[in-house]
């Protein structure tokens, strides 16, 4: 009557609906990412966050989720703040740790749920740097 009872192992994961790129659409990011590359390594300060967190962004359109996880952790590397990179590595450990779970995959599980628990752990250290 309410459902309490139905089979849960029925249910699948809903598939996001992601946009197929062109291949022009493609070659432009490829491009971008060449040109962000080039300029980061002249950069320090807020310049070179703020580089890393459009290398991670580019990589997210290009669905590359393991690059643009690592160029946002390197941003969080540079200086712990919320932001940009904060959110998106929030977003990204939740989908890699939803992919595991949906594999079965416990130590990629515990991975993703580890490094969440880091950012919370740099969300409290933010948080009281502030007063």
């Amino acid at each position: 009557m309410f459902g309490l009872f139905k089979n849960k192992k029925d249910k699948k994961p809903v598939e996001e609906t992601k946009v197929q790129l062109t291949d022009e659409e493609k070659n432009n990011l490829n491009n971008e990412i060449k040109s962000l590359k080039s300029a980061l390594k002249g950069q320090s300060g807020n310049d070179k966050i703020v580089t890393l967190n459009s290398l991670g962004s580019t990589y997210e359109k290009l669905d590359d989720k393991d690059n643009a996880i690592k160029y946002y952790e390197d941003s969080l590397a540079e200086k712990e703040q919320f932001g940009d990179a904060y959110n998106a590595l929030l977003r990204l450990y939740e989908e890699k740790r939803k992919e595991a779970a949906y594999k079965k995959d416990d130590d990629d599980i515990q991975k993703y749920v580890g490094k969440m628990d880091d950012l919370m752990s740099i969300s409290k250290r933010v948080l009281k740097s502030n007063y």
